[in-house]
């Protein structure tokens, strides 16, 4: 049996191992993904390592295994931080460009339960529309938000100026379209 076969069958014998690991040390993660899709986010980066992977009996494996996971809820734990950091820049990304609504984030002198519970929500639907976006249009929309000049974004993607004009366009529209499907309500 390849290596990669044999960690395929022993992620899925691990699968409760996992779901238990998660739930002790997943944190605040679990307010904004489910804990069956950190675990699934942990299988396809122990697949993508599967490289480094040699079977040296179960406890091995899953040391290995909770070294890959706790990597993964890490980059998550940032991820999210980030996210919360400077949500209102991806916010109004969202935002219909023909109506000009910008509605969605809340007023920044508002405070309160309801307040943080509704930019919470946000910017967990705003996170769940860019994970279905490819890395490109991804970290196009993030430059984007994050202010990145044009030229530099060109410069990152090793495209022309207008190139990299179109692609950011397309991202865009990619984004709203994946937003409007995670929140069709809001």
């Amino acid at each position: 049996m390849t290596d990669a076969l044999e960690l395929k069958r022993r992620l899925a014998e691990a699968q409760a191992d996992l779901a238990i690991f998660v739930r002790k040390h997943a944190g605040r993660l679990l307010r904004l993904e489910s804990a069956e899709d950190l675990a699934q986010g942990i299988h396809a980066r122990a697949l993508e390592r599967a490289g480094s992977y040699r079977h040296r009996g179960r406890e091995q494996f899953l040391a290995w295994m909770y070294a890959v996971a706790r990597t993964h809820l890490a980059d998550r734990h940032h991820y999210w931080g980030a996210m919360r950091r400077r949500p209102s820049s991806l916010l109004r990304l969202v935002g219909d460009s023909q109506t000009g609504a910008g509605g969605l984030e809340p007023a920044a002198t508002a405070t309160g339960p309801s307040t943080f519970a509704a930019r919470r929500e946000l910017v967990s639907l705003v996170g769940q529309a860019l994970s279905l976006l490819r890395e490109q249009d991804r970290n196009l929309v993030r430059w984007l938000g994050d202010g990145v000049p044009m030229k530099e974004q060109a410069g990152r993607l090793g495209l022309s100026p207008d190139a990299a004009e179109s692609a950011s366009r397309r991202a865009l529209e990619r984004f709203r379209k994946a937003y409007r499907l995670v929140a069709p309500g809001i």
